[in-house]
């Protein structure tokens, strides 16, 4: 179905893509990941013939018109909704203008098309009236009334709380046995659950591909098997007592969901981590590492912070002791050790009737 060999596209002379190619079958879904400037977006685009390779080949093989980019879809990851049109609108511009359909057969597909994505109810909404998980299915529904073979998505889940993932979840789940599907995503557990195939992306070149359970279980590459625990962890950097408090809360608290983790699991965490930082100086700057192992119901909290020859995790120096009980009741292990200039403090947490229930 679709065939990319050794493409190569550069932007200001600058190589984004670097003999890259894949293969996709029919009704196959496929998912790049890669860290974030590593050409992702721009090999979609190719694919879908919005950028063309300085060299290589793009074979899209298809039962009729296969030469034609009319029967690719694309998604965006703004969405690029017209905000002065409804939804409606917004579905039959491109059926009427690009395939010279007539109004009515244009809404009567784009009416069929809310219906699949759930919102045939906000046809005569405009964007703004929508949420952004209500703004991305339109968007997939947009793409989906120009009837493709293929639909490529460029990040369909970021910035979505969870509920609204879940909406858009439910509606790859149908398109997946409908049509081949290429998406680009930093959502694991979707890409997991989702891929026939996943394509780890760096640098402009695939590192390495597989399934699923091959790329994010058993990685065969160093730079794949980096990125993936990457992937797998909280990181936030704190660089001054000033920080933004209630945005580290609610990334913890997304970090979970994000894990199908317990509803008290990110409370807990929040907990843990604020008893921390009340032990530790925050004006030389700290790095936050939060990660779950993958075989058992463990948290574990990793901070590093210039060494100042002090050992926090200290009752008897201890700058709030309220804060060292709690955090002392909380973890099943508490470390920390100096070395090369870096104070290293490590924490993990076992309690499954939090993160469970």
């Amino acid at each position: 179905m679709i065939e990319v060999s050794r493409i190569t596209k550069s932007f200001n002379g600058k190589t984004i893509l670097s003999e890259v190619s894949l293969n996709i079958a029919e009704r196959e879904m496929a998912c790049i990941i890669g860290p974030i400037g590593c050409g992702k977006s721009t090999l979609l685009r190719c694919i879908a013939g919005l950028e063309k390779p300085e060299s290589g080949q793009i074979n899209l093989h298809m039962s009729q018109d296969s030469k034609s980019h009319n029967h690719v879809g694309m998604v965006f990851q703004r969405f690029n909704l017209f905000p002065h049109l409804t939804v409606l609108h917004n579905l039959t511009l491109a059926p009427i203008q690009v395939l010279k359909m007539s109004k009515s057969e244009a809404e009567e597909i784009a009416l069929r098309q809310l219906d699949a994505v759930g919102l045939r109810q906000k046809a005569d909404a405009l964007p703004s009236q929508l949420s952004t998980g209500q703004q991305q299915r339109v968007a997939i529904a947009r793409s989906l009334v120009m009837n493709p073979k293929i639909l490529l998505l460029d990040e369909p889940l970021s910035a979505l709380d969870p509920i609204a993932a879940s909406e858009v979840m439910d509606v790859l789940r149908k398109l997946k046995k409908e049509m081949t599907l290429v998406m680009v995503s930093h959502d694991m557990n979707a890409v997991e659950e989702l891929a026939d195939k996943v394509y780890f992306l760096c640098d402009g070149h695939i590192v390495e591909y597989g399934t699923a359970q091959e790329i994010f279980h058993n990685p065969q590459k160093t730079q794949t098997r980096q990125f993936i625990e990457h992937l797998k962890s909280l990181i936030y950097t704190i660089d001054s007592p000033q920080f933004d408090r209630p945005e580290l809360n609610a990334r913890i608290e997304h970090y979970c969901n994000r894990f199908g983790l317990g509803g008290q699991a990110h409370r807990f965490l929040q907990l843990a981590v604020e008893e921390l930082l009340n032990l530790i100086p925050l004006d030389g700057g700290v790095d936050l590492k939060l990660s779950k192992c993958d075989n058992e119901v463990r948290m574990r909290i990793d901070a590093t912070l210039p060494d100042k020859g002090v050992d926090y995790l200290n009752e008897d120096v201890a700058v709030d002791v309220i804060s060292f009980s709690l955090l002392n009741g909380l973890c099943d292990l508490m470390t920390e050790t100096s070395e090369g200039g870096l104070h290293k403090i490590h924490l993990e947490l076992d309690q499954e009737r939090l993160l469970l229930k």
